[in-house]
């Protein structure tokens, strides 16, 4: 391929964030003219590429619908739901743990998705879309242009160096980010958390973990179909599936109470699961000879100074910031992201005055970004508290389809007279979001119950939970979705009292809505 000396776009890193955003301004702008550089060399491994294989929601909303990859995701596993088995009893049993998954699949699909066969697919898409797509190269130098003069971006592909000038350069390269370094855009979130995983050439059914025939009925689905989290004190493990029978899984952990060099490599990693997941440990060693990989990475989560700027640079995915993989946010965030720049540039590119636009897309989304942070903060100790965290776990999915994920259902998130008018629903959100993560945090701090043991809290089952996830794909105008989020923050601020009164001992109301679920757990 012939690679242009002027491009509109440069896209350094074609990841699954680079290549969604080159595929979406493609969708957006048939005459941009973009190109895409790559470290990797194509085609990518199956299966032992890269981590962030489970999606959520809006990320699976920003695939299928806003990207228009069904057919991309028929080729990979529709998630049975985020699944979570709670410490019980030293982690003998599975069918002893508390366990928080739904029955059957919700409404709203998700994915699990096969990292280097997903990025293979979206390549070929680019090409043949038109986009110059170039692997095997290494940016060396990113020199931004002044006053309206072009960026010139310097990369070397088998040896060869080569220049490219461009009105706009987006670092999508992840955690190399070649250009938050070179413009001090670091910035730290003292969330101290480490992660180490490997990939097994073989599945892992959590089904077979137990002989119990009741347990193993209790669900409609298979439970290797979900992302399964065995949960305890300052940890989670993962446990996913991806096509072709592989199985990702991963640790999580707390450096305060899980050092990191108690899991550095993976016989170590092997003997911690020895000591708090011995089940899961039993399992695993019985498959060590289909291990496919290794890594580790220390202190991964990050934050950035600023992701978008008037002066026609923008970061996204890890480039930008990360704060931690519980939930599966990675690509949502790649979604909000890619909107947020794709607006941008297109707004520039058709004359118009972006420098507002830069400031409060900015503003938005480093906001969105630190207040998730909230959500993990501080919070891995309360993972051990089988009952608290389970709590969490609802307030959590509250937070995220009743606000995060309408919005993006909606296509909000980029209209600023809309989200102006909302602002003091979403403050409502977020205060009364900072006050549960808090006492959350404090009722673990002070109170270890045991819970049921081997008790199914069903979440799919609970009502305002399934129908906040219907209500994802209810269209609507903009005064319903006003009046939808108004009630949705009523029912959180409801549930706050009810969680209040819970820990205080007191016995729910007839009325109460988390009355079956303080039942169960």
């Amino acid at each position: 391929m012939k690679i242009c000396d002027r491009y509109d776009v440069v896209i350094t890193g074609g990841g699954l964030a680079g290549l969604c955003l080159a595929l979406q301004l493609r969708k957006t702008r048939s005459a941009t003219r973009i190109l895409v550089t790559e470290r990797n060399e194509h085609p990518l491994p199956e299966a032992a590429h890269k981590v962030g294989e489970s999606s959520v929601e809006v990320g699976s909303h920003y695939f299928s619908e806003v990207l228009g990859l069904s057919d991309v995701l028929a080729g990979e596993l529709r998630k049975f739901g985020l699944r979570f088995f709670m410490s019980h009893d030293g982690n003998r049993d599975i069918a002893s743990r508390l366990e928080c998954g739904p029955s059957h699949f919700l409404t709203v699909p998700s994915y699990q998705i096969d990292r280097g066969r997903f990025e293979n697919a979206l390549a070929r898409k680019a090409v043949a879309g038109g986009i110059d797509f170039v692997d095997g190269c290494e940016v060396t130098e990113i020199a931004l242009g002044e006053g309206g003069a072009d960026h010139v971006v310097r990369a070397t592909q088998a040896s060869k160096p080569f220049d490219v000038a461009c009105r706009w350069i987006v670092d999508a390269s992840g955690r190399s980010s070649l250009l938050k370094k070179q413009l001090h855009l670091a910035l730290p979130n003292r969330h101290d958390v480490n992660s180490v995983w490997f990939r097994i050439d073989h599945p892992i059914d959590l089904d077979d973990w137990s002989d119990d025939l009741a347990w193993r009925a209790r669900n409609k689905h298979s439970r290797r179909l979900s992302t399964n989290h065995l949960m305890g004190e300052g940890y989670w493990v993962w446990l996913i599936p991806l096509a072709g029978d592989r199985t990702s899984v991963g640790i999580v952990f707390d450096e305060r109470l899980h050092p990191f060099s108690d899991l550095h490599t993976f016989d170590a990693a092997l003997a911690w699961l020895d000591r708090h997941e011995p089940q899961c440990a039993e399992v695993v060693r019985a498959l060590v000879h289909k291990k496919m990989d290794f890594l580790a990475l220390k202190n991964f989560s990050h934050d950035a100074r600023q992701v978008f700027s008037r002066d026609r640079w923008c970061l996204v995915g890890d480039s930008g910031f990360f704060v931690d993989p519980l939930y599966s946010p990675g690509s949502d965030f790649i979604g909000i992201a890619n909107g947020f720049c794709c607006d941008l540039i297109g707004c520039y590119l058709d004359g118009a005055d972006i420098d507002e636009q830069a400031a409060l897309y900015d503003q938005s989304f480093r906001t969105l970004a630190r207040t998730s942070l909230l959500t993990y903060r501080r919070q891995y100790p309360m993972m051990g508290s089988g009952r608290i965290m389970s709590i969490k776990i609802i307030w959590d999915f509250v937070m995220y389809w009743g606000g995060i994920a309408l919005l993006f259902f909606r296509n909000k998130y980029g209209d600023s007279v809309f989200m102006e008018r909302v602002r003091p629903i979403l403050r409502g959100f977020a205060q009364t979001n900072v006050a549960m993560q808090a006492f959350l945090r404090e009722w673990a701090n002070h109170e270890r119950e045991a819970e049921a043991a081997g008790s199914f809290l069903d979440y799919a089952e609970i009502s305002f939970l399934a129908e906040m996830n219907r209500n994802l794909l209810r269209d609507c105008d903009d005064e319903a979705l006003l009046e939808q989020l108004a009630r949705n923050l009523e029912l959180a601020r409801e549930l706050r009292q009810e969680i209040l009164a819970e820990a205080g001992g007191a016995n729910p109301a007839p009325t109460c809505h988390l009355a079956e679920t303080f039942a169960v757990i």
